[in-house]
C-alpha cells in the first residue's frame, strides 16, 4: 500500500472505474482504497477521502510514456538481463505502464495498422510477464522499442509535464526507477 495519499489519488486516476479514493492509518499500516461511488461513506478518524478530480497535477500520457521509456533505467535493459538491469519483472512492469499510457495518449487517434502494433506489443508484453525466460527478454524489449520509436515524433509533439522530483506520489519512472514488481508506485 502507499504511503502518500497523492499516490492514492493518482492511482484513481490511473483506474477507469475509480470515482472516489480514501487514504489513512489501518491496523498500523498506511492504506489506499480506490471506489467505485461515494455510497456508504463515513466519517473515519486519520482518514482523507475525495472525488477523483481531487488529485495532484495530471501527468500528460504522451509525455509520460515517453518520459518511462527514455529513462536511464529502462535504457538499461534494452540489451537484456544483466548487471544493469537484474529484474526482468519489475522492466516487464514498467513496460506495461508505457505502453498504457501509450494506449490512452493515442486513444482514437491512431490508424488501424499503427493500434494493431501497440496492441500487439501490450499483449506480448503481458504475456512475457507471466512466463518470463531470459531469451525471449531482449526480443520483447526490442519490439516494444520499435513500436515507441515509431511513435516518438508524435509523442514529442504533445504537451510535455511539468513535475517536482520531490513530489512522492510520482510514479517510480519518472523518479529515475523501474517500478515494482506490481505497481509504479510502490
Amino acid at each position: 500500500n502507499s504511503k502518500d495519499q497523492g499516490v492514492c489519488a493518482r492511482a484513481c486516476l490511473q483506474v477507469e472505474e475509480c470515482t472516489h479514493w480514501s487514504f489513512g492509518l489501518q491496523d498500523g499500516d498506511t492504506r489506499c482504497f480506490l471506489r467505485k461511488s461515494d455510497a456508504g461513506r463515513e466519517f473515519s478518524e486519520g482518514f482523507a477521502s475525495a472525488a477523483k478530480a481531487c488529485a495532484p497535477a495530471g501527468i500528460p500520457d504522451a509525455w509520460l510514456a515517453l518520459s518511462t521509456v527514455n529513462s536511464d533505467a529502462m535504457r538499461a535493459c534494452d540489451n537484456g538481463r544483466g548487471k544493469q538491469c537484474p529484474d526482468m519483472a519489475r522492466a516487464m512492469t514498467t513496460w506495461r505502464f508505457a505502453i498504457s499510457a501509450l494506449k490512452r495518449a493515442t486513444d482514437g487517434v491512431l490508424d488501424a495498422n499503427t493500434l494493431m502494433y501497440v496492441t500487439q506489443i501490450e499483449s506480448d508484453t503481458a504475456a512475457f510477464t507471466y512466463q518470463m525466460s531470459e531469451e525471449n527478454f531482449p526480443v520483447v524489449v526490442n519490439n516494444n522499442r520499435q513500436v515507441f520509436d515509431a511513435l516518438a515524433g508524435w509523442l514529442e509533439g504533445h504537451p510535455k509535464g511539468t513535475i517536482d522530483l520531490s513530489d512522492p506520489s510520482l510514479p517510480l519512472p519518472l523518479r529515475g526507477s523501474l517500478c515494482g514488481p506490481s505497481s509504479c508506485y510502490e
